[in-house]
């Protein structure tokens, strides 16, 4: 509980905010703006990185792939590992989400339209489907079952590249276990529209019946794999799932190992948010600073004719004190007020910049880049920027005060 005397000299210092409107106002009004900057440039960059990271998960990748040894170290796929009973029960615990076993050969395609290099996943068509939505994104024929033979799934643009439709057959080049090479004709039962253009042309999926019939030449009647591409919550959880899986000899690799490229566009993000912060942070030392300063060097004549009549330094301080947390609370309101309106409509709106190239998807890697941009805010973030700003704030206050009262001393 405030005292009477403190209470009074609360509303001195609210006074002293009121007599100085317009640079009181300047002061929340510059502590406000920094503090929205900051929030959004790191709200801005996060939210570029989430999606950055979203699109790379999404492209058969997860967050996580559980190799086979050989296949982890040369990509190999000539010695598949059984999906056991036993391997599910692992991946079935937290924190996994969604997997999938994928069988990987390299193949292509070469027709009177041209030539393409493809990627033919053996997958489980059931499981696939909860771990990408490429059965919901067919925009012709349907999607794979477990029982097919010899049906393939292509992307777009690997249909309009080589004018193939839903019933064609395509001829598939590759190499099997042994080393020879065979050419084997698929009959197109859909195709899917999903992700980038590069990744529609590159990937096409069969089921693991017939993968395993084409390069081991003949069906085992197990599920196999080479890789289980793994969706967790983020890649904090490694350490879990590596605990999970102890006791075999299969290797773990994260989406920042299988796709290098993607990690330092995010590892280049994530500095150029520290040189932000270290540019944002001196402008508002400086922009906070300043303005204090002269608010109570301006006082300093009044201050010192209270001191004739008995006000003591202490009180002084109190003042100081009073005047600095009301500003906060200004400020506070101000901030909260401005990251509604603008954060919170660009978390919803986005950010477009797809006019920047004339609406055309950027790619890097076989990854489109997002052309527009939702802000993400974390409580964390807005609490560090907050106080960050706020001890600046209060620093500028003590350091004023402190200046301005050693000054009356000499003077007295």
């Amino acid at each position: 509980m405030l005292t009477h005397q403190n209470r009074y000299l609360v509303r001195f210092a609210w006074k002293s905010i009121r007599r100085n409107t317009g640079r009181s106002f300047f002061i929340v009004f510059s502590v406000s703006l920094a503090v929205v900057i900051a929030v959004w440039v790191v709200a801005f960059f996060d939210g570029l990185n989430s999606q950055i990271e979203e699109a790379v998960v999404n492209t058969n990748t997860g967050f996580f792939q559980i190799q086979e040894p050989n296949y982890a170290k040369t990509t190999d796929s000539s010695e598949p590992v059984e999906y056991s009973s036993d391997f599910q029960k692992k991946l079935e615990k937290k924190p996994v989400i969604s997997f999938s076993p994928e069988l990987v050969l390299d193949g292509n395609i070469s027709t009177p339209e041209g030539a393409a290099g493809l990627v033919v996943l053996g997958i489980v068509p059931e499981w696939h489907q909860n771990f990408l939505p490429v059965g919901k994104k067919i925009i012709s024929g349907n999607f794979l079952t477990s029982q097919d033979e010899f049906e393939v799934v292509i992307g777009k643009e690997l249909s309009d590249a080589f004018k193939f439709k839903v019933g064609d057959q395509m001829v598939l080049n590759y190499q099997d276990k042994i080393g020879e090479l065979r050419s084997e004709i698929l009959n197109i039962k859909g195709i899917y529209h999903y992700n980038s253009p590069g990744f529609q042309k590159r990937f096409i999926y069969i089921n693991q019946k017939t993968w395993q019939t084409l390069f081991l030449n003949q069906d085992s009647g197990k599920i196999l794999f080479n890789r289980v591409a793994v969706m967790t919550p983020s890649l904090v959880e490694k350490p879990l799932l590596k605990r999970n899986l102890e006791g075999t000899s299969l290797k773990i690799k994260t989406w920042k190992q299988l796709n290098p490229e993607m990690a330092v566009v995010l590892e280049f993000h994530d500095g150029m948010i520290k040189f932000f912060f270290l540019i944002i942070g001196f402008t508002i030392t400086m922009t906070i600073l300043t303005p204090v300063r002269m608010l109570w060097q301006e006082r300093f004549k009044e201050l010192k004719m209270m001191n004739i009549v008995g006000v003591s330094v202490g009180k002084f301080w109190k003042i100081g004190l009073y005047e600095s947390i009301l500003m906060i609370i200004l400020s506070g309101c101000f901030s909260v007020f401005m990251l509604f309106l603008i954060i919170g409509y660009q978390s919803f709106h986005g950010v477009d910049f797809r006019y920047l190239n004339d609406g055309v998807s950027i790619e890097r890697a076989g990854i489109k880049l997002p052309g527009i941009i939702y802000p993400l805010l974390s409580p964390n973030q807005v609490v560090i920027t907050f106080l960050f700003v706020f001890i600046v704030l209060g620093s500028s206050y003590i350091w004023s005060i402190h200046r301005t009262l050693k000054k009356l001393g000499q003077e007295s």
